[in-house]
């Protein structure tokens, strides 16, 4: 349902229809959506980046990744014989979530 088509009337025809028990969260609801009117939405996410931000960024990522692939997949393959000839240890984190020293 697109909000922009509602009418006043069709909201009018919903609460009339509504069990009586009903119409006191409906008039809550109302006085609250009333008392709080929606602010224009950002440019932009949380972090202030648009869209066209975000697209030069995954954009300078894939570049970064298909300049250095080969390295990545060496370091990769070392990293796996290394845990295959029990030359790994576990990782350990602190209480809060940080990797211990």
């Amino acid at each position: 349902m697109q909000t922009s088509t509602i009418t006043p009337q069709q909201v009018m025809d919903v609460v009339l229809a509504l069990p009586p028990d009903r119409l006191a969260s409906v008039y809550d609801f109302a006085l609250f959506v009333k008392a709080h009117p929606l602010s224009a939405a950002p440019e932009g996410d949380v972090f202030g980046e648009t869209e066209d931000d975000l697209r030069a960024d995954e954009e300078q990522w894939d570049q970064q990744f298909a300049a250095s692939r080969d390295r990545l997949r060496r370091i990769a393959h070392e990293a796996a014989a290394d845990y295959q000839a029990h030359q790994t240890q576990p990782m350990k984190f602190t209480a809060d979530g940080r990797l211990a020293q």
